[in-house]
Order: C-alpha cells, then sequence, then structure tokens
C-alpha cells in the first residue's frame, strides 16, 4: 500500500477524476494533468481497446466496409499470442498506440512495476511494426506518477475518451452499446473493445454488431469517423 502511494503521487488527482464511470468526461479545471479528450474536425475519433485479437479481424472488414479508419490501443502480450495481427492492422490503414503489456491497473503497481510494463510492451509493439507509435492510453484510464511521467518523456500523447460503450460487461448487448455511446458529437473520443481477453467473454462480439449502427448515425449527421491523430 504504500509502494502504491508513492506511485500514485500527484497523479492521484487525474486518477479520482477518471477512475469512476460517471467522471469519464473532460476533467475540472483544477485537475493537474489533462490528457486528450477531444479532436479536432468534423470527426468523432473511433477507438478500440485490448487487442489484438483474432477476432480484430471482423472489426478490420466492417471498418474497411464502411471505408473507416480507426485507432487501436494494443496490448504487448497480446502482440505475442496473436503474431500477425499487428501488421494487418498497420496495412489496413489504422492507427495504433500503446495500451500496456500487461492489463494491469496502475494504481496497484509501484512506479518499478509501471515501468517495466510501459517498456516492454513498447518494446513489443514497437518492435512488431518498425516504427515508434505516437499514443498512450493506460488501462482502465488511470494514470501513475511514473506513467504520466513516462510518457512524457517518450513524447507520447496522452489519451483518454469522452464516451464509451461499456461494451466489456457481463449482459452487454449490442443495444447497450449503442445506449451508452448515445450521439456522439464532432471532436468526441468513442472508447469501445476489439477483444474480450479482459472484460466478459465474448463481448466483442456485441460491439461488433453495434459498430455498423454507429457509423451509419455518425453518417446520417453528417459527421465523420477517424484515428485519433489524424483524419481518417
Amino acid at each position: 500500500m504504500r509502494a502504491a502511494r508513492k506511485a500514485v503521487g500527484a497523479g492521484l488527482a487525474l486518477a479520482a477524476a477518471y477512475a469512476a464511470p460517471a467522471a469519464f468526461r473532460l476533467p475540472p479545471a483544477g485537475v493537474l494533468f489533462r490528457p486528450l479528450t477531444r479532436v479536432e474536425g468534423n470527426r468523432v475519433a473511433l477507438t478500440f481497446d485490448d487487442g489484438p485479437a483474432h477476432s480484430t479481424e471482423r472489426f478490420l472488414e466492417v471498418l474497411q466496409e464502411h471505408g473507416v479508419r480507426a485507432t487501436f490501443f494494443v496490448v504487448g502480450e497480446q502482440v505475442e499470442a496473436n503474431p500477425g495481427i499487428l501488421e494487418e492492422i498497420a496495412s489496413c490503414g489504422h492507427e495504433i498506440g500503446l495500451h500496456c503489456h500487461r492489463h494491469r491497473n496502475h494504481l496497484r503497481l509501484g512506479p518499478k512495476a509501471t515501468l517495466e510494463d510501459l517498456r516492454r510492451g513498447a518494446g513489443i509493439i514497437e518492435e512488431s511494426l518498425g516504427r515508434r507509435v505516437a499514443l498512450y492510453r493506460p488501462p482502465y484510464g488511470v494514470f501513475n506518477a511514473a506513467s504520466w511521467s513516462w510518457c512524457g518523456r517518450r513524447g507520447y500523447r496522452r489519451v483518454l475518451w469522452s464516451r464509451w460503450g461499456k461494451d466489456w460487461e457481463e449482459g452487454a448487448t449490442p443495444s447497450s452499446v449503442l445506449r451508452n455511446l448515445g450521439s456522439p458529437e464532432a471532436g468526441e473520443i468513442v472508447l469501445l473493445h476489439d477483444a474480450d481477453r479482459y472484460s466478459a467473454p465474448g463481448s466483442w462480439r456485441n460491439t461488433l454488431a453495434a459498430l455498423p449502427e454507429l457509423l451509419e448515425q455518425l453518417s446520417e449527421r453528417g459527421i465523420g469517423a477517424g484515428p485519433v491523430g489524424r483524419s481518417g
């Protein structure tokens, strides 16, 4: 517990702001750390966490059918377990960001364990891609002081979100995913998941079923969909 307190340090304010489901919005004015929760332009940034997995290939098919590119925040151990899928994501023109090596809450990690996870995950992902990535999103949307500082030194853009589908939950359905997302506005960042390694088994199927309707709704409202860091 003492080590965890040291790890959080000044990052505790950020963790408190983003740890509760109702708080995944722009941080209040007094919060010290300000991650990216919005993008520019007439588009919604579409993001997927926790892959790559074989289910990811199904998402790539739907995105290709709709002519949409997205951002995938990937996990080092998932890259190792599913060789070739990360390269497939990249070859389809999607943006790739670092999520972690193992999906662990930073509030439960000391500085050393946090940095080991970040370095290992980044090393595996960037070696597989043959280039560096520019974006980072922490597991559960929670930084500690070590992860926040490390990202700054490495030049990563720290990305959270403004809407989520709660698609990882037991009992989620395609309808509940869409209902939780509501009507995203231009500039918002949407969080979804393309794999179920760290969530309810088979939960990705609900996300996949909801995705075409989400994209169609955005199109009908004249709003584009694309990755975080560049237009899709």
